[in-house]
């Protein structure tokens, strides 16, 4: 982990006002090297124990992370199951409707569930693309 650093600007072209925001901030569990050696002039163990803390705090950061993929892979999962039953049942539909002599509403329906669904999957890869 270290510092990171974020700017956003925003320029119109008219009258050539900028507005530029920059914002920096550290993302270490540590304090600088500087910093601890003050704290340990002050009490000796002090050092042992913000390393202690740190390591915690380290793994329960990896606990976290841990919990939110899993949640995201379930939710995914779900979505394609829902998806599958949903095209499936839309193409059965489609089917007994043909099978009963209304081949045009039947080519239709099975083709606008087709679209959608393509639709949804489409959709679906472009907002998973733009969270990366």
């Amino acid at each position: 982990m270290a510092k990171q650093a974020h700017q956003n600007r925003l320029t119109t072209r008219e009258d050539g006002f900028v507005v530029e925001h920059h914002s920096v901030f550290d993302d270490s569990m540590l304090p600088p090297a500087e910093e601890l050696a003050k704290l340990k002039e002050i009490n000796p163990d002090i050092v042992t124990w913000i390393m202690d803390r740190t390591t915690f705090e380290q793994e329960e950061r990896l606990k976290i992370a841990k919990f939110e993929f899993r949640g995201e892979r379930r939710y995914n999962i779900s979505a394609l199951i829902f998806a599958f039953v949903v095209i499936i049942a839309g193409l059965s539909f489609s089917t007994f409707l043909i099978y009963n002599s209304m081949n045009v509403v039947g080519t239709i329906f099975a083709g606008s569930t087709l679209v959608m669904a393509a639709n949804a999957f489409i959709k679906a890869s472009r907002k998973t693309n733009n969270k990366l």
